[in-house]
């Protein structure tokens, strides 16, 4: 069962295209959303809660398209980066959102409120961005949402917090049985999480499958001299350095007879050599 499905989804702007996009997120997975600023993540999104109707194909949340059924979003919980509020206490704050909504549940917003150390008597503008993260998650899981959407969550904060974060929303996903989109330019913090990976770049689909899947599916070469000519045909991205280089390949079963250093990627290598591309000099001013 899937609690996401886009499929050959197109929406069009001046200057930017999100593509013929296509992704399923399974339920009570978690699924990382990456990609450069502007490669179309928060396009998606907004598709997925209904702010943006598409202009092809088909988007399936929990079941309804959501542009056409709005009240879709009372089964959401909606994580976003540096959350702003009025300057109140959040007792007040809380009591001007939940009338929003029809799910909402007092005694599970109390619960998430103490487990994450926060008072209701606190004023928003004195707590530090750590707190009003956590805040914004209590709000988020206080209707019975089915699916979580955050959007660059960890941007900004501390290691320590986010490995702490990362580990709170595992735990979150098992026991509340719910499915995770979890949009992010912060790679290592998908790596750590994410059952599965989709990768847009330029409001192109790039990669859709699972995160075992997606590893075994390149590998990086590091060498001296230059790529070997029977590796060519698999390049994706080359830095090069001096004589050295190091190079994103797609899986080629020879690779380790060819070449003496090949290893598994990162995920941040996944997406740099992408960006990259074949260019010697993508990067140089």
């Amino acid at each position: 069962m899937y609690t996401i499905k886009l499929d050959n989804v197109t929406k069009s702007f001046k200057g930017f295209t999100l593509d013929n996009v296509s992704f399923h997120l399974k339920k009570d997975c978690i699924m990382g959303l990456i990609g450069s600023n502007g490669a179309g993540k928060t396009t998606i999104i907004k598709l997925l809660m209904g702010l943006y109707v598409k202009d092809q194909g088909n988007i399936n949340v929990l079941g309804y398209d959501p542009f056409k059924t709005p009240s879709i979003k009372d089964q959401i919980g909606f994580v976003y980066d540096n959350p702003q509020f009025y300057d109140f206490k959040l007792k007040k704050i809380t009591k001007i959102i939940r009338p929003f909504y029809n799910n909402w549940d007092h005694g599970v917003y109390e619960k998430y409120l103490n487990a994450f150390q926060l008072s209701d008597t606190m004023r928003f503008k004195t707590m530090s961005r750590g707190m009003k993260l956590k805040y914004n998650l209590a709000l988020a899981l206080s209707h019975h949402a089915k699916l979580l959407i955050l959007d660059e969550p960890t941007s900004g904060l501390d290691p320590v917090f986010r490995n702490n974060f990362l580990s709170l929303l595992l735990s979150i996903r098992d026991k509340e049985e719910l499915s995770i989109l979890f949009s992010s330019h912060i790679t290592d913090d998908i790596e750590k999480i994410a059952d599965s990976i989709t990768y847009i770049r330029s409001g192109k689909l790039i990669i859709s499958d699972t995160k075992a899947n997606v590893f075994n599916s390149f590998q990086l070469i590091k060498g001296s001299n230059s790529l070997p000519e029977a590796l060519t045909n698999h390049l994706i991205g080359i830095e090069k350095k001096q004589n050295d280089f190091t190079a994103l390949i797609t899986h080629h079963p020879n690779a380790e007879e060819i070449c003496t250093n090949v290893s598994l990627p990162t995920l941040e290598d996944i997406m740099y050599f992408h960006e990259r591309g074949e260019s010697d000099d993508a990067f140089n001013l």
